[in-house]
């Protein structure tokens, strides 16, 4: 069965999360995807956390990935990048905006080798506008888009949220984009440059913050209300006995319910608790009685799968070694993958999430083990060039092959 991309040909600039994020994905889908590495290889490969010289975080956002070792500041390198863009379909990017415009790497450069290309940069906060030349690391892009200022306990210091948001979100709205393009091209053959702000892809998911700030004429604003729903009750993070349970039951009919296997159904009609808005305005008091009943059992897992009988949404708060040793869904779902790297030996690695019924995306080949490993295939096999070409080229430090990071 043939992946959903096949046969598309991906040239990447990218390094660290939201560039390799979105590569990755295509990759998975079948793109063949060659990445550029500068001399002493890409940054992530020295990030943190490193298992026989290898990260974790560039092994798994590089599955199935080609590396060709350029130095773009080379005499040479841009002749060579031009030939090799001309046999693509895509180019990603994710350096602060005129990174590449200082080689020569633009849009309108890569469009007069290959009018139909499409372009997608990844950026902090877009290519234009007063910030754009700000850097954009996932922290800050969190700070200035909103989402720390609404994530930890109401009056305390904001947190971040526990994984790189923005760059997912950045990540993933480039692939989307990009598959939105290609479709767009099959139909019209017309190529596209694709911006993508991490700021803006967080901002664009606050269906709920920026309409009730502007349409209130800014008489009403979300604040952190940490483990517990800003609107709702019960709804929110319970303690039990052994850990964490999480509860969604906010309709009245859904709290009749709770009330009835908490062995308290009269709590339905209490006036603290008739309705939503009562539950909201007591949710301390709710919460009280809620945990109260929790500590009945010796897991919240129990407890969680009593009410999920009953139809009311509950889950334990599992942590991630939790996940991977006791849980059959994720086993199920194939969340991993196993390869054998010559370094780690055999590992698994994170499978994509995507999932298809006529086609296929998962991980297939390894990271490029080291810097410019495939430097010879891309410039023989897809650039065309000789022997002697690919020697003057190594000879004049244009480009390397498996350079040790």
């Amino acid at each position: 069965m043939e992946k959903v991309l096949s046969g598309i040909r991906v040239l990447d600039f990218c390094d660290f999360f939201a560039g390799p994020l979105c590569t990755r994905y295509l990759a998975d889908c079948g793109a063949e995807v060659i990445n550029i590495e500068r001399p002493g290889g890409a940054d992530s490969r020295h990030m943190p956390f490193q298992f026989s010289g290898q990260s974790t975080e560039y092994v798994n956002n590089n599955c199935g990935k080609k590396s060709l070792g350029v130095d773009l500041k080379a005499e040479g390198s841009f002749d060579l990048i031009m030939k090799l863009a001309s046999t693509c379909d895509v180019v990603v990017e994710n350096f602060r905006p005129g990174t590449l415009a200082r080689f020569g790497l633009t849009y309108e450069a890569f469009k007069r080798v290959n009018p139909s290309i499409i372009m997608c940069s990844i950026s902090g906060w877009g290519q234009n506008g007063p910030y754009a030349q700000r850097g954009g690391a996932d922290i800050t892009t969190q700070a200035q888009s909103g989402i720390l200022d609404l994530t930890g306990e109401p009056g305390r210091r904001p947190v971040f949220v526990g994984f790189p948001v923005g760059d997912i979100l950045g990540g993933l709205n480039a692939f989307g984009a990009i598959c939105a393009a290609l479709y767009r091209r099959a139909i019209t053959g017309e190529g596209e440059y694709i911006d993508i702000s991490l700021v803006d892809c967080i901002f664009a998911t606050f269906r709920n913050e920026v309409p009730l700030y502007l349409w209130s004429h800014g008489q009403q604003r979300r604040e952190r209300v940490g483990a517990f729903h800003y609107l709702h009750s019960p709804y929110g993070v319970y303690e039990g006995n052994d850990g964490y349970m999480v509860l969604n039951c906010p309709r009245d009919v859904g709290f009749a319910r709770l009330a009835d296997i908490m062995g308290k159904p009269e709590l339905a009609t209490d006036p603290r608790f008739d309705t939503m808005e009562h539950r909201f305005a007591h949710n301390e008091e709710l919460t009280k009685e809620i945990e109260e009943w929790l500590k009945q059992y010796d897991y919240v897992e129990d407890a969680a799968m009593v009410l999920q009988e009953m139809r009311i949404m509950a889950a334990p708060v599992l942590s991630v070694p939790q996940i991977l040793e006791n849980d059959p869904q994720m086993e199920y779902r194939e969340r991993l993958k196993d390869i054998d790297h010559p370094d780690l030996g055999s590992v698994k690695v994170l499978n994509t999430p995507l999932r298809f019924t006529n086609s296929k995306a998962y991980v297939e080949g390894l990271p490029p083990v080291v810097p410019g490993e495939h430097t010879d295939h891309v410039l023989r096999d897809i650039v065309k060039l000789s022997e002697e070409e690919i020697r003057r080229l190594k000879d004049q430090k244009v480009v390397f092959t498996g350079e040790h990071a």
